[in-house]
């Protein structure tokens, strides 16, 4: 920031809006400037060994909306990785999953590049499952798609699957999503109602939903929804199912 002055009153220029000082009428004189330019701000969070197995992070916003640009990831080994994200990550949203490189290092820091718009708190969320035997992505199985209706806040996707599920997730494409919740409905004829709230944005992916008690196979889900405006046309839903 540099301010000059130029007598004993000041005309402020921040950033593209200036203040003019009148000295007497018909007559204008420019004493002073300041200059004020936006920079990132850059915090790390350091990651306690053991807590950093790591196949993805997201991002959740509080208090007030936040301009996140980047996620700078150091391993264990010394070597990173830069996200990009350039993404206004608005107050109470939590982002998509952001997949970490698939070869078996632990995370040991992540340094977060944002510019502040106000006061707010970010909170960085590690999602756990290191690449190796195990559930891994190919135990996703799709369970069907859904095109969203605008002037309705709410749809039933019919399943029939046998199988043992024990976790969903949300999938959405072409525009964002506010989901509110999930009510599934089990072949037993047990339901249970399974809260989300997120806002998923289009080609993103929700965290994985766990499934209360025992796993079982899954009749029919009704999705709770906001539907958000778009010149891209009404939203698609798919959701998967984790087969244990």
């Amino acid at each position: 920031m540099r301010i000059g002055f130029l007598g004993g009153c000041a005309a402020i220029i921040l950033g593209l809006s200036i203040t003019a000082v009148f000295a007497a009428p018909g007559r204008e004189i420019p004493l002073g400037t300041i200059n004020y330019e936006a920079q990132p701000v850059r915090e790390v969070i350091n990651i306690r060994r053991g807590e950093g197995a790591l196949r993805g992070l997201r991002l959740e916003v509080r208090q007030n909306d936040v301009d996140i640009r980047d996620l700078r990831v150091t391993y264990d080994d010394g070597s990173s990785d830069i996200i990009r994200i350039n993404q206004v990550v608005r107050a109470g949203v939590v982002t998509r999953v952001f997949d970490l490189d698939s070869r078996r290092r632990e995370v040991r820091s992540v340094a977060v590049s944002y510019l502040p718009q106000g006061q707010a708190r970010i909170v960085l969320i590690g999602v756990g499952g290191m690449p190796g035997p195990g559930p891994g992505p190919a135990d996703w199985s799709l369970l069907g798609c859904k095109d969203i209706k605008f002037l309705s806040d709410r749809d039933t996707l019919k399943v029939s699957r046998e199988g043992r599920f024990g976790a969903l997730r949300v999938k959405v494409r072409k525009t964002p999503v506010e989901m509110y919740s999930l009510r599934v409905t089990y072949l037993s004829g047990a339901k249970q109602e399974v809260p989300v709230r997120e806002t998923i944005p289009p080609g993103g992916v929700s965290r994985p939903i766990e499934l209360l008690g025992r796993e079982r196979g899954i009749e029919r889900i009704e999705v709770i929804y906001r539907a958000m405006i778009s010149n891209k046309g009404l939203a698609e839903v798919c959701i998967d199912g984790l087969e244990r």
